[in-house]
């Protein structure tokens, strides 16, 4: 009799433990679902246009970026100034490519890290760096893929007043030459770093 009280204890226990983890793993679930604020094209805290959502929680600093308004847009800018700025190759040390997603504010930082000139705003990283446009100076230059998103997501759809001009990134290509691209076309070519061309600042939040 007692053995049969100690197995039907012993499997209440057991169905109770099973329960409960259950209903832990779906509260857990359901607290860490992503769920959007924003929307793709939509207007941005800053005035801008959301062109990219973080659905997957991939990044832990930011859910969205957002492009600036045209108005707060950079024109003819130069990715570096001088003979030796022109021939940095720099280099994002990161898990990822320098030109994927979310590498746009750490591939600025390399910029300016680089030495004082990329802090003129004559540079696009100097521009974005400068820059206080909707209530918010945390403005970067867009990596190669962000710039490429910037055209799929708001370009294509005639959101944000882009040109039919070359636009900056800021991924480095090679020494003396970096991404760009034309947004009357949306293909990323490697340019001289001396071009004179758009920036169009990203945030991210």
């Amino acid at each position: 009799m007692q053995t049969k009280k100690r197995r039907a204890v012993f499997w209440v226990i057991t169905l109770s433990l099973a329960l409960l983890t259950t209903v832990i793993s779906l509260v857990h679930n359901t607290d860490s679902k992503f769920v959007a604020t924003y929307k793709i094209g939509e207007q941005g805290p800053a005035g801008g246009f959301i062109f990219y959502i973080d659905e997957s929680s991939k990044f832990e600093d930011f859910d969205y970026l957002e492009s600036a308004p045209f108005a707060c847009e950079g024109q003819e800018k130069l990715w570096a100034l001088t003979p030796e700025d022109l021939s940095s190759a720099i280099k994002v040390v990161s898990s990822w490519e320098n030109d994927s997603i979310g590498l746009g504010q750490e591939s600025t930082d390399a910029m300016l890290n680089v030495s004082e000139n990329f802090y003129d705003v004559l540079t696009a990283s100097g521009f974005t760096y400068a820059l206080e446009c909707g209530g918010k100076s945390d403005w970067f230059v867009p990596s190669k893929s962000e710039l490429d998103l910037m055209y799929q997501n708001l370009a294509l759809n005639e959101i944000g007043e882009f040109t039919d001009g070359y636009y900056w990134s800021s991924s480095s290509y090679l020494a003396g030459r970096a991404w760009n691209m034309p947004f009357s076309e949306g293909n990323s070519f490697d340019g001289n770093k001396d071009g004179n061309f758009a920036v169009r600042p990203i945030r991210a939040f």
